[in-house]
């Protein structure tokens, strides 16, 4: 069975050396603030490229897509998406990369991001208009959607369940602003992160559920937020072929016993959620092969 992991984030060792420092000094508050909070333990984990390859080795996975991250600014934005470029490059047959973009930057946002899929980027994401502070009806955000619609390419949006209780530095995602992208773009591929905060849920009503059909969740987080049965209830509600596997590693999601990030603890999870073999081969790596336009 084929293991693409949906939602991967990677920093370069600069970063992971100091990341107070370096998000000071590029002027990431926001990401300085999520990932060394003050006070608390952080969950964020750090591994470098040869971790990050031993440890899909060790789970079995054969792909990770690699997120951008909701940078504040577009000088940083560009400097992930060459980090990634360099790393697809050097391992092609192992790592995917979804583009990040700051729109509030414009013309100069737009560039960046046709310069990426250009160069073999296969996705945009992952954004998250709240900490990024633009609006959803911002024109380049409409166009930055336009762009990925036309290209078809998936975009990725982080979500925050608003009823989960947190000490994790966040922003409210109020969840019909997705409603209406879903509305608004529906040619566009749609990724919502974290189980859509819950989203999958309200697609009981059939209206909803039409709107949202060119929707997938992936699972990134899960363990942080809910229990291993989100997984059949989620399936039930929306069709496995809409589901997602996602770890946002280098995270840890077992906080209280993983003192460094890893994959096959999470797999070991889902492999017992109560799914079918189809199911799970939809969920692990089909799905997202399918809106990447590859071959299973």
């Amino acid at each position: 069975m084929r293991i693409v992991d949906s939602h991967v984030h990677f920093y370069s060792e600069e970063v992971s050396a100091n990341p107070v420092t370096w998000g000071t000094e590029h002027r990431e508050l926001w990401w300085t603030s999520c990932v060394a909070p003050v006070g608390r333990r952080s969950v964020q984990g750090w591994a470098n490229a040869a971790v990050m390859l031993r440890d899909m080795d060790r789970a079995g996975i054969e792909k990770c897509v690699l997120l951008g991250w909701y940078w504040e600014n577009q000088e940083t934005c560009d400097l992930q998406n060459a980090w990634f470029n360099d790393l697809i490059k050097a391992h092609p047959d192992r790592l995917l990369a979804f583009a990040t973009v700051q729109p509030r930057a414009k013309q100069a946002a737009l560039d960046s991001l046709e310069r990426a899929l250009d160069a073999g980027f296969c996705g945009i994401g992952e954004l998250f208009p709240q900490a990024q502070e633009f609006a959803y009806d911002d024109p380049y955000f409409s166009r930055v959607m336009q762009i990925a619609a036309d290209r078809g390419t998936p975009v990725n949006l982080h979500i925050t369940d608003p009823l989960i209780p947190t000490k994790a530095v966040t922003r409210a995602t109020p969840l019909e602003n997705f409603v209406r992208l879903a509305k608004d773009f529906p040619g566009a591929k749609l990724i919502l992160a974290h189980w859509g905060g819950g989203l999958p849920f309200y697609e009981l009503n059939p209206h909803l559920r039409e709107i949202l059909r060119n929707v997938s969740y992936d699972c990134a987080a899960s363990p942080l937020l809910y229990d291993r049965r989100v997984f059949r209830q989620v399936i039930d509600l929306v069709g496995a072929d809409r589901v997602l596997y996602g770890s946002d590693y280098p995270l840890l999601l077992y906080p209280r016993e993983q003192q460094a990030p890893e994959f096959k603890r999470f797999l070991n999870d889902l492999a017992t959620a109560g799914l079918t073999t189809e199911e799970q081969e939809k969920v692990l790596g089909k799905n997202l092969l399918r809106l990447l336009g590859c071959e299973y």
